[in-house]
Formats: structure tokens, C-alpha cells, sequence
């Protein structure tokens, strides 16, 4: 294999600097890297393209990963790994559908300022997003970060029908590129100290699906104690686009489609689909669409043993890893699908002419409701007045697209959390409300001329405009980068906020912000806004919660079903003490 000379199966270290090469060389090989550039002029050291598992070719496709063992040569780190199969982003924002990547895609990159094994600098490992169907670690360039005294790892994991497809058996078990992140983990645990990381200070965080791929990796006990500390940015497992109830279905689809059998049991199944070219399993993840992006059909599911049980039981018992979180969203997430709605009228259309199935697809709601074209339309009413919509609507329907996705799972996430570690962990949560100079929402609809902070706009503060952040399609006037200095000022406090988290578990440990930004509890959701001058502010949400909470859907049930319209009486059990809040 090509790229198995990348390899790290350390056992004793001494790293070399030579002609500016740093190394590092073990009894088993050498992994040789570049040295960068911070934006601040901070000279790190970059290993790219180093293998966790191996490569999940051939028998191993739609299997569990297997640790990588091939530790023959000396490799060089230098190269960015090619992406896992997946759509181009840039090229879907022009309505073309291009796919791209590799199936030997398990890789990970590591950044540190120190090649020291004694530096014990804390660890944040990076779990990209990108509604498990795109993303990789190229996207996501770590001169921001690097400014500060963290080592930074970037993980890669199998995506869309590669990485979640299951006939839910042993035989296609799913949920793997959960798992290829679970042994990214484990191999951070036994080699990051190598390159300067203590291993007993590891933070994972991660946006939209990385976010829930996060809490994911805190719901399993495969995970645990390969991380101290959780940041989950707009995304949960408790969102309603995390999980799917039935991939059997789809799955079997996948399988007629190509003209696999159905028919003669799941091991004839797989064997036929081990045996197509990979990247012609990727358009039909377009065929499970019914309005934009949604609903997502290749996600996790409950499996009864990675997952062994749904994530709103599993916070309600209380079986969680005990951890200090950060939680939060944008103003306005709901505008990555309100915008494109606005600028592609045939999406508002379909919500006009066919509501009953555009409807329900538009709030995932198909397998977390017995009614969901009834509960669509109780949402569409609550928020927009009527189920026709139009341009005259877009700030309404911004909102609710933006609570129904993303703030109303993030509070039950971040009160659930908060009681379960209580007293001893602390769950900070947060809300980004600047409009910065560069946001998704110029990409989206440039027509729309709307100052909303869209998801995807906290990554301009955490990294430097990469692919998914400045793709090739965006004008060419537009900067790569954010440049306005108030931006730079929010990116400073941002940043040192996440490695302060990553360093100590308090993003505020002294006064030198000139703020404090105080955890939440179950019964006091307080938030930190992140504007220019971020402060303090109370629970913005509540009565958003109260109408959530009352709609008949599964995670509802399993958590407050006293709570539900028409639901049973509340169990005496903890839920009472979420009562109020919830």
C-alpha cells in the first residue's frame, strides 16, 4: 500500500530537525512531516496522511475497522490523504453532482508546536461534519489553532453508504464511521504523547455532524477514557437529522438499485455490494431525498451494542461519559436550509404542492413520530401561520428550521448533560450572534442579502478558510480569510475560550477576557452570547422548549412524556426535576 509507510506503532521517540524536516523514529519506522506557519507567525509542525486503521478495501468493506498493522517502511507525513467517497460540495452548490475521494481513506493529520515527547501540551481532535456524507481533514487547516499551545488532530472517517449502510446484523453492522472515529481515538491514547500530547487531556469537538458524532463517541462505552473533555458545536445525537430508526430499508434499496439480491439474505447481499466500484454507491445517496438535503438516510443507528440504546434513553439513564462539555449553536443554523429555499423557488414549491411529503422531510420527522405530516403541520402553523410558504416568510421559517435542527436538541442535550455530571462536571453552553465578514449565508443565496449567522460560520473562527469554507465556486473577490479586525478580535476570544476548555476544562480559568463565562445546570440554561463584547445572558428559549417538548416524538417520550400532548402521566423518576426547565 502506498501510503503504509506513514506509520506510527511507537515505542521509544527521538525527534531529529533536519534541513527543517522534523521526525520522529521509532523502532518500527520514522513518520517525517513539514514545519508551517501560524497566522501569527508561529513555526508548527505538520504530519499529514497517517494511518489509524486498515484500509477498509476488499473483505472490509462495510466491516468494523481493524487497527493498522503494516509497519514495514519509513514514511513520509507530508502529503494530505486523499478524502473519503463523497459529493463535492462546491460543485452541489452549482447543482452539479461530482464525486470524489477514495475508498483507502483512514487517515488522520497531527499539528504541534512541539515535537517533545515530555511537552504534554493538551489535545483536541477534530471530528468533521457534513451530515455524514462529505467532509475531510484537508478542509480544515490548522494555522488558527496552532497559534496557541495545543496539538491538533484532524480525523477522517467513512462516510454516507460506505460508513453507516446496515442491514442491522452482524453481517453489514453500520454505524462505522462512528467506530473509525472510536479508533482514531484509541490510537491517539496510545501515540499522541509522541508528538508532544498528554494523552490524559484529550478534548474531541466537532460541528453539525461532528458535533453529533461527538456525543456519539460520549454515549458508547467503546469510547471511554479516550477523551476528558467534549465540544459539541451545532450538533447533537439528540438532533433530529443523527439517527436513523430503519436502515435495513434502505439498505435493501441500495441493493436492488444495483442489481444486488434482496432476496437470499444479508451475506449475498454483501458480497454483491463488495464487489461494485465504490464511488457507484454514491449517487444513490441522492435517491433518498425528498426536499433539499433531507431527510438523512446513511447515519447511525441504534444497534444495540456501539449504540446499545436510543441517545435520549441513554441520557435519561444517565449513561453517558462524565465529562466537562461546551454546547451551542449559531443565531441562526436554520439558515444553511432556509436560504437555499430561497434561492431555488422550486423547494418552496414542493412544500406548496406537496406538503405531505416535503413536509415532514423538511423537520425529519418520518420515524420520530406515528403522525408526521399531522406534527408538520402543527410546526409549520406554530411558527409561519400556514403551511404555504413564501419569500414573505423567510425569517419565520428560518426560525423554525433553526429550532426544530438545532436549538431545541442542543438545550435538551446540554440540561441532560449538566444533571448527570452534577456536582462535580461543568456543561458550558453558547450562542454565536456576530455576523462576521465572511458567512455561509453569502454562499447560499447571494441574492438574499440576509446578515443571518448561519451554520457552518463558527469554523471562520477555528480554522482558515479551507475548501468548505472558501470553496472554488465562491466569487473571486471574496476574501479567504477573515480580515476585518473586530472578526479577528471575536476569533482571538473564541479561540482561547476552546483551547483555555481543552487546557483546564474552564474556558475562563482567570480574568484575562474580562469576562466569565459561567456553566449552565439543568434548571438555568444561561448562555454565553458571542458578540464583540460576549457576555452572560439568561435562557433565551424556554417557552420554544415548552411547544417542542409537548409535540408527540420519540426522543419526547423517552424524556419528559408528562410533557407531550395527550402523552402518559410523568414516571417518578429524575425527569421530575427537568419538570420546569423542559
Amino acid at each position: 500500500m502506498a501510503r503504509s509507510a506513514a506509520v506510527v506503532a511507537m515505542a521509544v521517540m527521538v525527534v531529529a530537525i533536519a534541513a527543517d524536516v522534523p521526525f520522529i523514529e521509532t523502532k518500527d519506522g520514522r513518520v517525517s512531516g513539514i514545519v508551517e506557519e501560524s497566522l501569527k507567525g508561529r513555526d508548527f509542525f505538520s504530519f499529514y496522511g497517517i494511518p489509524y486503521a486498515q484500509p477498509p478495501l476488499g473483505k472490509l468493506r462495510f466491516k468494523d475497522p481493524e487497527p493498522f498493522q503494516n509497519w514495514a517502511d519509513i514514511g513520509e507525513a507530508s502529503i494530505p490523504a486523499a478524502p473519503c467517497i463523497q459529493f463535492s460540495f462546491a460543485a452541489k452548490i452549482i447543482g452539479k453532482n461530482e464525486v470524489l475521494g477514495k475508498e483507502d481513506c483512514l487517515y488522520l493529520n497531527v499539528f504541534t508546536p512541539k515535537v517533545k515527547e515530555n511537552a504534554n501540551l493538551p489535545v483536541m481532535v477534530w471530528l468533521h461534519g457534513g451530515a455524514f456524507l462529505r467532509g475531510s481533514a484537508e478542509e480544515y487547516l490548522p494555522h488558527v489553532l496552532l497559534d496557541h499551545d495545543v496539538v491538533l488532530v484532524v480525523v477522517q472517517y467513512r462516510l454516507g453508504v460506505l460508513g453507516f449502510l446496515s442491514t442491522e446484523d452482524s453481517v453489514m453492522p453500520g454505524n462505522l464511521g462512528l467506530k473509525d472515529q472510536t479508533m482514531a481515538l484509541q490510537w491517539v491514547k496510545r501515540n499522541i504523547q509522541l508528538f508532544g500530547g498528554d494523552n490524559t487531556r484529550v478534548t474531541i469537538f466537532g460541528e453539525s455532524a461532528g458535533g453529533a458524532s461527538v456525543h456519539f463517541q460520549m454515549l458508547t462505552t467503546r469510547a471511554k477514557g479516550l477523551f476528558s473533555r467534549s465540544i459539541l458545536q451545532s450538533g447533537t445525537a439528540l438532533c433530529p437529522w443523527a439517527l436513523n430508526n430503519s436502515p435495513r430499508k434502505p439498505a435493501l434499496q441500495v441493493g436492488s438499485t444495483l442489481g444486488c439480491p434482496t432476496d437470499q439474505g444479508s451475506e449475498a447481499l454483501l458480497l454483491c455490494l463488495q464487489g461494485l466500484d465504490a464511488k457507484a454507491l454514491f449517487p444513490l445517496n441522492e435517491d433518498f431525498r425528498k426536499w433539499f438535503t433531507l431527510p438523512l438516510t446513511f447515519t447511525p443507528w441504534v444497534d444495540g451494542h456501539y449504540l446499545p440504546d436510543h441517545p435520549a434513553q441513554l441520557m435519561r439513564d444517565g449513561r453517558l461519559a462524565e465529562v466537562d462539555i461546551i454546547s451551542g449553536i449559531t443565531r441562526d443554523d436554520g439558515a444553511f436550509f432556509a436560504l437555499p429555499a430561497l434561492a431555488e423557488k422550486h423547494l418552496l414549491e414542493e412544500l406548496q404542492h406537496n406538503f405531505s411529503v416535503a413536509g415532514p422531510a423538511s423537520l425529519e420527522l418520518v420515524g420520530r413520530s406515528e403522525d408526521p405530516v399531522g406534527v408538520a403541520r402543527q410546526l409549520y402553523h406554530h411558527y409561519l401561520g400556514t403551511t404555504h410558504v413564501t419569500e414573505a416568510h423567510a425569517e419565520n421559517f428560518m426560525r423554525m428550521l433553526t429550532d426544530s435542527h438545532f436549538a431545541v436538541c442542543h438545550d435538551l442535550t446540554t440540561a441532560r448533560h449538566a444533571q448527570a455530571v452534577h456536582p462535580t462536571g461543568r456543561t458550558f453552553r453558547y450562542e454565536l450572534q456576530h455576523y462576521a465578514q465572511l458567512s455561509l449565508s453569502q454562499l447560499l443565496c447571494p441574492s438574499c442579502d440576509k446578515k443571518w449567522v448561519s451554520h457552518v460560520d463558527d469554523l471562520y473562527y477555528l480554522f482558515r478558510g479551507g475548501p468548505l469554507l472558501t470553496p472554488p465556486t465562491a466569487p473571486q473577490d471574496r476574501p479567504k480569510d477573515l480580515q476585518r479586525p473586530d472578526d479577528l478580535a471575536l476569533r482571538d476570544i473564541i479561540t482561547t475560550l476552546w483551547t483555555n476548555f481543552a487546557a483546564t476544562g474552564n474556558p475562563t480559568p482567570d480574568a484575562s477576557l474580562g469576562f466569565t463565562w459561567e456553566p449552565s445546570t439543568a434548571d438555568n440554561l444561561q448562555y454565553l452570547s458571542l458578540t464583540l463584547t460576549p457576555s452572560m445572558q439568561p435562557d433565551n428559549r424556554k417557552g420554544t422548549r415548552r411547544f417542542h417538548n409537548s409535540l408527540p416524538l420519540q426522543e419526547n417520550l423517552i424524556l419528559h412524556p408528562h410533557l407531550v400532548e395527550g402523552g402518559p402521566d410523568a414516571p417518578e423518576d429524575a425527569t421530575r426535576s427537568l419538570k420546569t426547565e423542559l
